[in-house]
């Protein structure tokens, strides 16, 4: 059998290709949330070693089948999660090509790539070291968002523009965005629980709160109400395994820290914003008087006319902005609009109701397999955390994309993928580490894969 080095899933990294690869892997883990050109750079240059390595040692070792992919508690990842992903794309290009502008369509595919975060983060992150250094360096890295972000607003406050017409957005380019983001990663902050570090991760995920906060973004803080019930919701499942993990701590362990870092929180969080502010921004959301909320029925009503007018197909990825005037009903607000504010919706009338089944096929497919790894271990043994973030995100992503087309945002597609992954490497990591006496670094020279 072809024989991978130990990189793939060991922490150390035994050779130069495998110093290169997990030294990529870290520092796109680093800048998910802090710049979007240095992330996808060090996600497809990693990708890009671990393929040609791999290519070196096939053609080292010709003639000989490569090992199928372990199967862990998830099952085959490649084919749980690779199937309706080339299945989703595969739909997409058939849309862009069928379009009224094939190029300008295709072109608007090139997010495909961000689809190598699965695979990267499932090779990098299967050893149970590795993942605990990666969620360490990813805390790192939106601790530094969230301070960017609050340098932006204590000097908008000084010019007098927060509350009001500043919104944080970190280096993210915008305050949706930047929300998003930081959504999603507070679940994935909850994942470690030792002494310090799990301290430290849930201070900086209470600081990812208050910036969302900030940010008045409402589709966020409805997802983050999502997520986290999700993950709390998730700690009474019983996984089937019997050595599940060390027991749960009782709240009384580190409830009370918690209880007062959420109090300061919340204090700041009325101190800066204001609670008129965020409380006019809350009721906003039940209210038919507000213009942004008219607008997003209007761009429903608008979507479902364009899926009835091309329901299989759709009109294209990309071309929303230019087929929108055409087709908006009369009393919407905006004359055009480049997307819907909703994932189903503009999928499905840029991509077809074959790509929206596709669509929710992935979705479903990144449940299926975080659930399974959660009934396997529990919500505290090995994989059982990381399934939790997994599912917890997930949910708070499809809450948020319920107002806000956050599919389209790479930043949070990538932060998504990567909390979706982890569970998956975790579970090969348990097969790993059972074939191995229970190191899980591929017995010293190399893994199979």
């Amino acid at each position: 059998m072809i024989r991978l080095p130990a990189f793939a899933s060991s922490w150390i990294g035994r050779d130069p290709w495998g110093q290169v690869f997990l030294g990529l892997v870290l520092l796109w883990t680093l800048t998910m949330a802090l710049s979007i050109a240095v992330a996808e750079l060090a996600l497809w240059s990693s990708a890009l070693v671990w393929g040609m390595n791999w290519l070196r040692l096939e053609l080292l070792q010709s003639g000989e089948a490569p090992e199928p992919p372990a199967r862990g508690p998830a099952g085959d990842v490649f084919s749980l999660i690779g199937t309706p992903l080339m299945a989703f794309w595969g739909v997409s290009l058939i849309s862009a090509l069928a379009s009224r502008d094939p190029v300008d369509s295709v072109w608007e595919l090139r997010e495909v790539f961000l689809f190598a975060a699965p695979l990267v983060t499932y090779l990098a992150y299967r050893h149970p070291r590795m993942r605990s250094l990666g969620l360490r360096v990813f805390g790192i890295g939106i601790a530094g968002a969230i301070l960017i972000g609050l340098a932006g607003t204590l000097m908008a406050m000084q010019r007098g523009e927060f509350p009001g017409s500043y919104r944080p957005d970190g280096t993210l380019g915008h305050y949706m965005t930047y929300a998003g983001a930081l959504m999603l990663a507070i679940p994935v902050l909850l994942v470690l629980r030792e002494a310090v570090t799990g301290m430290w991760q849930r201070t900086v995920a209470l600081g990812a709160v208050v910036m969302v906060g900030f940010t008045m973004t409402r589709s966020a803080w409805i997802g983050c109400v999502a997520g986290l019930g999700v993950y709390v919701l998730a700690r009474f499942v019983r996984g089937r395994e019997p050595n599940g993990g060390p027991p749960p701590r009782r709240w009384a362990l580190y409830g009370v820290p918690l209880m007062i870092m959420a109090i300061v929180a919340v204090l700041v969080l009325l101190s800066l914003a204001g609670s008129e502010a965020l409380y006019k921004r809350g009721a906003s959301v039940f209210s038919l008087d507000n213009p942004t909320n008219v607008d997003r029925l209007a761009m429903a009503a608008t979507g479902l006319r364009i899926i009835k007018a091309h329901p299989l197909l759709g009109i294209g990825p990309g071309l929303m902005g230019r087929v929108y005037p055409a087709w908006r009903v009369d009393w919407a607000v905006k004359e055009n609009n480049p997307h819907l504010h909703n994932d189903a919706l503009q999928i499905a009338a840029e991509r077809g109701l074959i790509g929206l089944a596709m669509w929710l096929w992935l979705m479903a497919s990144i449940a299926v397999g975080a659930w399974r790894v959660l009934r396997h271990s529990g919500p505290f043994g090995e994989g059982g955390p990381e399934a939790r973030a997994a599912l917890a995100a997930l949910a708070a992503f499809l809450t948020m994309g319920l107002f806000e087309y956050n599919f389209s945002d790479s930043e949070v597609l990538m932060i998504l993928l990567y909390a979706a992954a982890l569970p998956f490497a975790a579970s090969a990591g348990i097969v790993l580490r059972r074939s191995h006496g229970g190191d899980g670094n591929g017995g010293g020279s190399g893994t199979t894969l």
